[in-house]
């Protein structure tokens, strides 16, 4: 509408450039067409969240200084309810829980995080949809927004998300099997609304493999 744009983002794609010599084309670029507002300028214009390069699903972005606003505080407050869909190695015992465990950076390898008790808080409430006892289809609701966080969360419990060249046993240049499935969030006008960006098919491709 005049106030938003909802994209289903594919794996591989940046959500905005992270310094000014990116030539890519990057979620943020994908706007600049579309964004009629004076008010909006700058390298992450529009943006309200990000998703990891690697993660593919729904991203909603803004058209205006005042969407922009009104969506970046219910992200902030935590009132933006994000779920995920990710295939992990193995099966989680029990099939539904809660992982509250908090991430800080690692520094032996700063670009990454681990769980440390000298970490932010960070809440993962994960239910298992599918397994074929090789690999599980997970949702997962993230509580809290840090940086890695299901990833981090997965690994610590000894199920890394298939394809993670950070946190698992995948290479660069591999699908991670992470995806933002659903992102209900109240729209400028007051409509509450839940968008959804379909399973990628190769999900389901692995599960029966």
């Amino acid at each position: 509408d005049d106030d938003c744009v909802v994209i289903n983002n594919p794996a591989g794609v940046l959500t905005h450039a992270q310094g000014k010599f990116i030539r890519e084309a990057t979620v943020a670029t994908f706007l600049r067409s579309r964004l009629k507002a004076r008010d909006l300028a700058g390298e992450r214009a529009g943006i309200v969240h990000r998703l990891d390069r690697a993660t593919s699903g729904v991203i909603i972005c803004a058209k205006n200084q005042r969407a922009l606003a009104w969506l970046q505080k219910q992200f902030a407050d935590r009132t933006a309810a994000k779920i995920y869909a990710a295939v992990v190695k193995g099966q989680l015992r029990p099939d539904a829980a809660i992982i509250d465990m908090p991430i800080e950076r690692n520094p032996k390898a700063p670009a990454t995080f681990r769980v440390g008790q000298n970490g932010k808080p960070a809440v993962t409430q994960y239910k298992t949809i599918e397994t074929s006892g090789a690999y599980s289809l997970l949702e997962l609701m993230p509580k809290t927004g840090r940086t890695h966080q299901l990833r981090v969360h997965l690994q610590k419990l000894g199920h890394p998300i298939v394809g993670d060249p950070l946190y698992g046993e995948g290479k660069y240049g591999d699908r991670l099997y992470l995806h933002a499935e659903k992102l209900r969030v109240t729209l400028p006008g007051g409509q509450e609304k839940t968008f959804t960006a379909p399973l990628p098919p190769e999900f389901k491709a692995i599960m029966k493999a």
